[in-house]
């Protein structure tokens, strides 16, 4: 074990003495978090996450957690509860960062190539309505009414990509230099030549993707605008669902829970159905539209929250592959990979295809 765990787990020694340790180098992705498995002396097994230096705040971590306790105590156990230390606090201040211990949950993640079942897809959405429900009334430190944060926020950074920042990634995708081989670190398990057709393929589904954002510049600016202008209730909502971040049971296809929430913040929850129209079920199939069917047996979505609904998930489909482009290839970005990973590059890969057949739907 790492030198600089023992201090961690010394505050959860009554619930975890570690026996194995393992970090999980690919499954933060691009977030800068650490993840370790964890199995213990009494057999159990734990998940162990460390946050970034100074990303978030220890008051955005305490609100999250607060959050998950309410939701927990009405009901949902599908969401990762912090243990809490010896001392009854849900994290540990140590070496400089802030650490949680979460439950390992077990199960099937769905890949990009594999459709979601029915089932997983209904599943998930009665357990956001159920969530959406459960926290509706959380007391809240910002107005209980407005316009939405993410939708402000996307506004803004659509002018910017639009005004320079579209033209900028053209301009960097045409470099043959970019992204050498020998600048992927850690592809243990990949061939040479696996690395330069994963690296090459995603520059080329890059292109195409740059050039679809360009044809999509009117449509986002028009309903964007719009979106803006739209004053919602505010909650908390999870805004990180993710294929990478679902489990689904084995047998029955049920949701056993999502493995990262720490995206979770304040505004609409369209947003979250946004989010899983974006990643995991394009709004066009029957089987969404049925999912949307169940969400409301739980809980209502009013008319203005559904064209924010719609309107986000045509947002985030362009804006989210290419916020991970900016990463890669702008280096005057925040957050710029100047050396990422082969499972980074894949992984973007997957996402340029999936975002590419999404848009292809607006179209219909």
């Amino acid at each position: 074990m790492p030198p600089n765990l023992q201090g961690v787990f010394d505050y959860y020694s009554n619930t975890c003495c570690p026996l194995k340790v393992l970090e999980l180098e690919n499954f933060a992705g691009w977030s800068g978090r650490v993840y370790y498995r964890i199995v213990s002396e009494e057999g159990g097994t734990f998940c162990l996450r460390r946050w970034p230096e100074g990303q978030p705040s220890r008051q955005h971590i305490e609100f999250m957690q607060a959050v998950l306790w309410a939701s927990d105590c009405a009901g949902t156990d599908w969401l990762p509860l912090p243990f809490e230390t010896n001392k009854g606090k849900g994290y540990v201040e140590h070496d400089g960062f802030i650490w949680e211990l979460l439950p390992w949950l077990a199960g099937y993640k769905i890949p990009f190539d594999e459709p979601i079942r029915p089932g997983q897809l209904f599943s998930l959405v009665e357990a956001l309505a159920e969530f959406h429900r459960a926290v509706e009334s959380f007391p809240l430190a910002v107005p209980a009414k407005g316009i939405s944060p993410l939708v402000m926020a996307r506004n803004r950074q659509w002018q910017q990509w639009v005004r320079e920042k579209l033209a900028r990634l053209d301009t960097a995708l045409s470099n043959p230099g970019l992204l050498h081989v020998e600048s992927l670190p850690s592809h243990s398990g990949f061939r040479t030549a696996e690395v330069e057709s994963i690296r090459d393929e995603m520059i080329e589904l890059a292109k195409r993707f740059l050039r679809s954002a360009f044809d999509q510049a009117g449509r986002l600016i028009s309903s964007l605008s719009r979106a803006s202008r739209i004053a919602v209730p505010h909650q908390p909502v999870l805004q990180s669902l993710y294929r990478r971040h679902l489990v689904f049971s084995d047998d029955d296809h049920r949701l056993n829970g999502i493995v990262d929430c720490s995206d979770m913040g304040v505004d609409t929850p369209a947003i979250d159905m946004a989010m899983v129209l974006t990643h995991i079920a394009p709004w066009e199939s029957a089987e969404s539209i049925q999912a949307l069917a169940r969400y409301r047996t739980i809980r209502d979505i009013p008319d203005n929250e559904y064209y924010l609904m719609i309107a986000l998930y045509h947002t985030e489909t362009v804006l989210y592959p290419l916020d991970k482009l900016a990463k890669l290839f702008l280096p005057s970005e925040p957050g710029y990979l100047a050396a990422p990973n082969v499972a980074q590059v894949a992984a973007l890969r997957d996402e340029l295809r999936w975002a590419l057949a999404q848009i292809a739907n607006f179209k219909r």
